[in-house]
């Protein structure tokens, strides 16, 4: 019972601190699933219209433990993208906040679930979010007369294959020389001043933790990293040597945070800690301790949020450490 009432606490705590933290901003033009650039294919969202469906109406999914988005996805055959959308009232189109006992709606196709406003046609539906027309038209669910197709202010419109850019906000990468931003925006693991040191990891990375079991999300287009099975002390080491450029808390949903700038174009990220050890400016060695595990960006479970970095690009991380 307290276990459970604590992950509520947290899961409220996050909700809120995610919903203060800068919007992002609405697409203006035609949005696309893939808002980050990746080397995996399993991280590339490609939504495409069905050409069939077993399943013709929207269920509901009680989540339980040991749940995760892509699992869940994978149950009703469907792309993990979709299950993110179609829930951005309870996970604010967050994998790591998904909590045992949330009510999730599942839709029968691949696409996307919208309520209609002011303005709205079944034309500029189908062209915001990439689909087709007719695929909308012919839906049954839809009710959209072929003859006359309008729709309503309120109405729920199911757009198969439609598709849209994440609500949400992700930590940029902080280069030491540019690591001082705003801790009101960032959090307060936000550093208060840029440094310069000549340090540089060779790129040989190793697993931030003992046992590097996938214990959440694994590596897709919403959620670019793996979460790491951890116990609650255990802890969190360094990847490769590197300097800390943001430690402690984020206000985009990660909880405590640690990133490391490696001074070859690599970063590493370590989220939803306990606490933080290693400082920022600190200059680290390749496997020494830098934080605690713990479950302040997932109250589910404890596990480490990991990402590794390189430039813009997001890497898998068991593609890169053998």
């Amino acid at each position: 019972m307290k276990k459970q009432v604590r992950r509520i606490l947290i899961a409220c705590l996050l909700f809120v601190l995610a919903a203060c933290s800068p919007p992002a901003a609405i697409p203006t033009q035609l949005p696309t699933v893939q808002i980050l650039r990746s080397t995996s294919s399993s991280a590339t969202a490609i939504v495409e219209p069905p050409t069939s469906a077993s399943r013709k109406d929207i269920e509901t999914y009680t989540v339980v433990e040991g749940d995760s988005i892509s699992g869940i996805a994978s149950i009703f055959g469907m792309q993990p993208e979709t299950v993110l959308w179609a829930n951005y009232d309870l996970l604010l189109d967050d994998p790591d906040f998904l909590l045992p006992g949330m009510q999730l709606t599942i839709l029968p196709v691949d696409g996307i679930y919208h309520q209609a406003g002011g303005g709205d046609s079944v034309q500029s539906l189908a062209a915001f979010f990439a689909a087709d027309a007719e695929a909308i038209i012919d839906w049954p669910g839809n009710e959209i007369d072929a003859n006359n197709p309008q729709i309503f202010i309120g109405q729920w419109v199911l757009i198969p294959g439609g598709q849209r850019g994440l609500l949400r906000r992700f930590i940029p990468n902080l280069p030491r020389y540019a690591m001082a931003v705003d801790p009101i925006e960032y959090g307060g693991g936000a550093c208060p001043e840029n440094v310069f040191v000549d340090l540089a990891g060779d790129g040989q990375y190793s697993w931030p933790v003992d046992d590097p079991t996938v214990r959440g999300d694994g590596f897709w287009s919403a959620h670019p990293g793996l979460d790491l099975a951890i116990a609650v002390d255990g802890e969190v080491r360094a990847a490769d040597d590197g300097v800390v450029v943001f430690s402690g808390w984020s206000n985009f949903g990660y909880g405590n945070t640690i990133m490391l700038d490696h001074g070859n174009g690599d970063f590493t990220l370590y989220a939803g800690l306990s606490s933080v050890i290693a400082t920022c400016g600190t200059s680290v060695e390749q496997g020494e301790g830098i934080a605690i595990g713990g479950m302040s960006g997932h109250p589910a479970e404890p596990f480490v949020h990991f990402e590794l970095r390189r430039g813009e690009e997001f890497l898998d991380p068991r593609e890169v450490i053998k």
